[in-house]
Parts: structure tokens; sequence; C-alpha cells
């Protein structure tokens, strides 16, 4: 998960990531949708986890046997499990990616910073981010009606 949000990228990217691709602080991604290559800073949260995590293959995410890359069904099929035991099937794996667009935009991001970290399209950031624009829009509407009250 951390990965995931950490990285703003499609789970079949992450699970592709290997421990080679770290590097300078940040880690390099090759997305497969769109053939972007990417270099992502790594956030504290998702060091702590990356180093809390024994190293046992050359994929960042692997298989139960520490042989591969961890497959998406097997990956899915996991945090279904979770999702089903805490009851929140509502949310899925692809659900961490609009997070990650979102956190940024709570940070202040611009489009193209949001852009910088999940390679989506300017469209796309938009479309990601619209409610958590306008929750914000409407409370900075409402402050700046207060000083006039």
């Amino acid at each position: 998960m951390e990965v995931c949000l950490g990285t703003g990228q499609r789970i079949g990217d992450v699970l592709k990531m290997r421990s080679s691709d770290i590097e300078e602080g940040g880690i390099s991604v090759n997305q497969s949708k769109t053939s972007k290559h990417l270099w992502i800073s790594i956030v504290s949260a998702l060091l702590e986890a990356m180093d809390a995590t024994p190293k046992l293959a050359v994929f960042i995410l692997t298989n139960h046997r520490a042989t591969d890359c961890w497959s998406y069904r097997g990956a899915s099929q996991a945090v279904r499990n979770i999702r089903k035991e805490i009851e929140a099937l509502d949310y899925d794996i692809h659900s961490w990616r609009y997070d990650a667009a979102c956190e940024l935009v709570e940070a202040g991001c611009s489009d193209d910073l949001v852009s910088a970290v999940t390679g989506q399209s300017p469209q796309m950031v938009v479309h990601y981010t619209r409610q958590k624009r306008q929750r914000a829009h409407a409370i900075e509407a409402q402050r700046r009606r207060k000083t006039l009250r």
C-alpha cells in the first residue's frame, strides 16, 4: 500500500518495481500504460516501510517464494482479504492512486506537480482530484465570506 500511495502509480507498475530502480532518493518508474518514464522522490512514510521490509529478491514486492515479482492476482487477492476483514470492500487497490493525487492537491501542489508524481495528464489530474478541490474551494470561499459579515 505504501508503495502505491508513496509513488501514485498503478498497481501493475508498482509490482514491476525493482530495488535497483531506487536511486538518489527516488525511484525510477516506467509506466506500462503510458510508456512514460518518471523519477519520483521517495517520501518518508514509503522510506520507513521499505526500510522495515526485508529485501528478498530483485523486486520490491515479491511472490511468497521471493523468486519473482508479486502477481497482480496475488496482490489483489491479498488486499481483498484484508479489505473483507476490516469491512472495507468498497475500497480497492486503484483508489490508492486516487488518494495519492488527492494528498498532493491537499498539500497545495499544482496540477503540474501532481502530474510529475503520478504521470497523469492534466485532464486526469483534474478528474481524480475534483471532489477534493471542490471541498477546498468551498472552505476558502466561506472563509472569505466570513470576513464580510
